[in-house]
């Protein structure tokens, strides 16, 4: 019972490294007890079940706002049934992503078995197992077959350390996960040599004696590392930081601070949201407005009255306009972002192309109980499909790549956008459905690792908050207050650049 404590303790500290909490160092040391209880267990049925109890208490932890869906009347579930859900919803995801930590602890257990050497020396294993990680986490965990909710990935504890991430910009920031988990491994790889000493005769010798020829190695390779990244950082931050100029495009985000009832719920209210953003945009000083996703609560495309209304209050402000909307055609609906330029006469879309389990859509739906269906139930239709228009959307500033909501923790649709043409990113977000401000925090930490990954400006336009603007370089110049109803205004520099990441990127 005690080693399930300390394990489950562990993995409860390196949680605290989280966005939110930021106590990044903890992802420094986090990992080593994980790893020397891979490396010491026997038996592969114990490993594998303290594998999983580190993930779970990790994950549990990180993503307990989980749980702030609760309490879920408009959608119906009131008292003991909207506790349950929510605690299902969190303890599934959390179990769900504690398999990825199995999976892992699974492949190095046997990876070792295949090693010729009697004792584990030579600093390629400890990179192989690094690389195992990335793959597994940032790659495997991604995947939409699977579902993918690769949200506590252990390299966005560090977007506060803006010198050491700027490198991402040629690596993505699947190369900050990779030194984390080598550092993490050399700590317990040293651990282990410590600890491993017997006594023969009058001396101590480790049972192990070429283990401290690898740890030795690895650790003079993390320095250069570490040396190089922070001092091309430095170098790299202060190039890419933004000058206010004659190319520089102002942008108002209007935070509606809408709640869900009123635009996911089943008593979606289209005439309140108007009310609301044009109340909010009639003193707006910016060549682009954006409203936040869902703002107009409607089918936009089948509802020339809000049409007329969007184009009408684009020529009252002189602005072009991105808004949050729903799109049906003959079949299928789709959350999607509606542009209208202003002084034009049509309007584009983008439809969301990566849809939330149980939050849009319903997996297996054939399959499943009626109340599980209920959760993407809305006014429109239940649950959305998979977006067909995902390109760029063109304004007068520029091309706008757009992303919607948790689509921003995908590093490839982000690529995708900026090598289709887009010269900033645009995301749009409603995480009013959580009551807990950590989820605001965490997701200002995946709009800085996408920033510095392609080098664009990127605008956060959040109905409740927190919505910012974020440099090339990942600093955060600007961000509302979450839960308020108002306008951040700031300014950008839309750009032409390719990364070295974005065009060649894994």
């Amino acid at each position: 019972m005690l080693k399930i404590f300390l394990i489950c303790l562990s993995g409860f500290l390196l949680s605290l490294s989280a966005p939110g909490y930021d106590i990044w160092l903890f992802a420094w040391v986090g990992l080593v007890p994980l790893f020397i209880i891979i490396n010491t267990s026997k038996e592969l049925r114990t490993m594998l079940l303290h594998a999983f109890l580190f993930g779970f208490a990790y994950n549990f932890w990180y993503l307990h706002w989980l749980f702030s869906i609760h309490p879920l009347d408009w959608l119906g579930f009131k008292g003991f049934s909207s506790i349950f859900i929510s605690a299902f919803a969190l303890i599934s995801v959390a179990s769900y992503n504690s398999l990825f930590f199995v999976l892992f602890a699974l492949v190095v257990f046997y990876f070792k078995k295949m090693q010729v050497s009697p004792y584990n020396r030579g600093i390629l294993s400890l990179v192989l197992i690094s690389f195992f990680w990335t793959v597994i986490f940032n790659k495997i965990s991604s995947m939409e077959c699977l579902f993918g909710f690769p949200w506590t990935l252990i390299e966005y504890s560090q977007y506060k350390n803006l010198f050491l991430i700027q490198f991402v910009e040629f690596f993505g920031s699947i190369s900050i996960s990779f030194i984390l988990v080598f550092f993490n491994l050399l700590l317990s790889e040293l651990f282990l040599y410590v600890v491993r000493f017997q006594k023969i005769s009058d001396r101590y010798v480790s049972k192990d004696p070429g283990k401290i020829v690898s740890v030795i190695y690895g650790f003079v390779i993390f320095i250069v590392l570490i040396s190089l990244s922070y001092f091309s950082g430095m170098y790299l931050y202060y190039k890419n930081n933004q000058a206010l100029g004659s190319a520089s495009k102002v942008i108002c985000i209007a935070q509606g601070n809408l709640p869900i009832s009123s635009t996911r719920g089943n008593k979606q209210d289209i005439n309140f949201a108007k009310k609301t953003y044009a109340g909010l945009i009639k003193n707006s000083d910016g060549e682009l407005v954006i409203f936040p996703e869902g703002a107009l609560p409607t089918v936009i495309n089948h509802d020339p009255h809000t049409q007329y209304w969007l184009k009408t209050i684009s020529h009252i402000s002189s602005a072009d306009i991105i808004s949050g909307a729903y799109c049906k055609d003959i079949k299928s609906v789709y959350n999607c972002a509606v542009n209208y330029l202003n002084n034009g006469k049509t309007f584009s879309y983008y439809e969301k192309e990566r849809l939330v389990p149980f939050g849009e859509f319903v997996p297996f739906s054939l399959m499943m109980p009626r109340f599980i269906k209920r959760l993407v139930d809305n006014l429109i239709g239940d649950g959305f499909v998979k977006g067909k228009e995902v390109y760029p959307l063109q304004l007068r500033m520029g091309k706008a790549g757009v992303n919607i909501c948790f689509e921003l923790i995908f590093p490839a649709i982000i690529r995708t956008r900026v090598l289709n043409g887009a010269q900033f990113i645009v995301n749009i977000s409603d995480l009013g459905w959580f009551s807990n401000d950590l989820v605001k925090r965490q997701f200002l930490s995946f709009a800085v690792f996408r920033a510095i990954e392609n080098r664009k400006p990127v605008v956060i336009a959040a109905n409740s908050g927190i919505s910012a603007f974020i440099e090339p370089n990942g600093r955060i110049r600007s961000q509302s207050i979450s839960n308020t109803h108002g306008l951040l205004l700031d300014w950008i520099n839309p750009n032409n650049k390719i990364t070295y990441y974005c065009k060649y990127g894994w």
